[in-house]
């Protein structure tokens, strides 16, 4: 493990482990993650030669908060993660030999599409799984939710949970259901929180679903090669809105939103799709 310092002074957690000969995989996990989260993934890829590194967003893991509690996951403009992903790519790639690839998940997807429009050359190639390209917002749906955080917003409540969401642990069988069928990888999460209780974080507030929503209009097309993978069991990112973007986007059967950690026959048929992509 090691620190960052952002150019704003702000500190991000990161950690990066050598590889042999198949080039470097940047690992960008997505809201509310850590990097203890994804650390059975991380050793596969070292396992198959990949050097890896990875880190924790800002105001999320051992990376600080932004909200008004630490169970508040919020964020004023995601601007600011965007900014800190283009100093974790320089650091990456001052970090470790090329060729260079990514794989990102959920909203480290989103944030990645953001910095490729900019940078398609940051990577030889890169993955999504499951990747941000619009938000479900249930029960209200994205132009309803939207308008609500905006008003949110506007009346000083920017900082409040959205309906429905809470503290680290709130309605947690619910929320095993939404990220994984998988219920050993979903109580796995559970045990590095109970070792280390600050690397919990709670639901989304009416900012972060603002800045969120804000960002993902500005969403582009990419020119680097990319491998889009979608959750056939998806109830948080919009298939649909992956779709329309990625026409060559596949379904991953069987899963949920967390794809890497699905069920052992999911989780190893996506493993193997990955590395076969990036060294193809």
């Amino acid at each position: 493990m090691d620190v960052l310092t952002m150019r704003d002074g702000w500190q991000l957690r990161t950690m990066r482990w050598p590889g042999s000969s198949e080039g470097a995989i940047l690992f960008i996990n997505g809201r509310g993650d850590f990097i203890e989260k994804y650390a059975e993934t991380l050793h596969d890829w070292q396992d198959q030669g990949f050097a890896v590194a990875t880190f924790d967003w800002r105001g999320q893991g051992a990376s600080g908060r932004l909200g008004k509690t630490p169970g508040h996951g919020h964020v004023e403009d995601f601007a600011v993660l965007k900014d800190d992903l283009a100093e974790i790519f320089e650091w990456f790639h001052a970090s470790l030999p090329g060729p260079y690839f990514a794989v990102a998940h959920s909203m480290g997807g989103h944030l990645l599409l953001r910095h490729l429009a900019e940078q398609p050359d940051a990577v030889a190639r890169a993955v999504l799984l499951a990747p941000m390209i619009g938000v479900i917002a249930s029960p209200f749906g994205p132009k309803i939710a939207g308008w609500l955080a905006r008003f949110m917003v506007a009346i000083g409540r920017g900082q409040e949970w959205v309906f429905g969401a809470g503290p680290y642990g709130h309605d947690a069988e619910k929320r095993r259901a939404l990220l994984t069928s998988d219920p050993g990888r979903y109580a796995d999460e559970r045990w590095w929180v109970a070792q280390n209780p600050a690397l919990a974080i709670g639901g989304v507030t009416w900012g972060w679903l603002k800045a969120a929503l804000a960002s993902v209009a500005r969403l582009r097309p990419v020119r680097t090669p990319l491998l889009v993978l979608m959750a056939e069991h998806e109830a948080l990112v919009d298939n649909a809105a992956t779709r329309r973007m990625f026409r060559q986007a596949e379904t991953v059967q069987d899963a949920a939103h967390e794809i890497l950690r699905e069920r052992h026959h999911i989780r190893t048929r996506v493993v193997k799709r990955l590395k076969a992509y990036l060294l193809s």
